[in-house]
């Protein structure tokens, strides 16, 4: 492998995906343009890597490491921070998805040990990873509905039933409305799916579920009635981040 070259060569597809906008109606057609371009290269990259440990290991750290890099370089705090968010935001939804799409046995290993690496170098990431195919379905779904369409599935309520048509209506008519809860709702596409991944792994997750109907969800729905949009917002962001606490970082089974 030539280091220097495939350094270069990952830094970018990293940038260029990074001019993409994370929106619905130009996702599928910049996901598609991006593998016909970069396709050969990552694939050839994966097979390197699956045949040298020092190659795999120089993939793994390339990007956080140069992610790193340039958040070092900026001075202020805040805009720090929003520089993160996008760097996050974009490895979710298009640098790993993108690798994901290559043919190889152990893609999932790889890329399972590059989000763990991002983790651990990129303050405050809290990424995982979400396929193409996955992030296709969550334009249609939500992340914002992602736990509350589980909550009521194991409730026995429909997928048209009026708290999830309630919640749906909150985020196309409040939440997107919003810079701040744009930024919202595009902070849970990442954690969402795998917080009910695990919780439905466990012998209890009926009851999980019923507690958090209880607890936030039912209140939720009173406060959007209620015209108390704010403090459903509040309230459901503090369910997302107690769920996060306690299931986000568990190992898999």
């Amino acid at each position: 492998m030539e280091k220097e070259k495939t350094r270069n060569e990952l830094i970018a597809v990293f940038e260029e995906t990074m001019k993409c906008k994370f929106r619905k109606k130009h996702y599928a057609s910049d996901m598609e343009e991006m593998i016909k371009k970069h396709a050969a290269f990552l694939q050839e990259t994966i097979e390197q890597c699956e045949e040298s440990e020092e190659a795999r290991e120089f993939v793994i750290s390339c990007i956080p490491e140069y992610a790193l890099s340039q958040l070092n370089e900026i001075s202020s705090k805040r805009k720090r921070e929003l520089a993160a968010f996008d760097y996050n935001l974009n490895m979710v939804a298009y640098f790993l998805p993108l690798l994901g799409e290559m043919k190889s046995k152990k893609k999932d290993e790889l890329i399972s040990d590059i989000t763990e690496r991002w983790n651990k170098q990129i303050p405050d990431a809290k990424i995982a990873f979400s396929s193409y195919e996955n992030i296709q379905k969550g334009f249609r779904r939500s992340v914002f509905c992602y736990i509350t369409t589980a909550v009521c599935n194991s409730l026995g309520r429909p997928d048209d039933c009026y708290e999830l048509n309630t919640l749906r209506n909150y985020r196309d008519s409040y939440l997107l409305s919003s810079d701040e809860g744009k930024e919202m709702v595009q902070e849970y596409y990442n954690i969402a799916p795998t917080i009910v991944k695990r919780i439905d792994k466990k012998k209890e997750a009926d009851q999980i579920y019923e507690d958090i109907w209880k607890t936030y969800l039912s209140p939720c729905i009173t406060m959007i009635e209620n015209g108390e949009n704010e403090k459903c917002r509040d309230l459901y962001s503090s369910m997302v981040k107690k769920l996060e606490a306690q299931y986000l970082y568990l190992q898999e089974d």
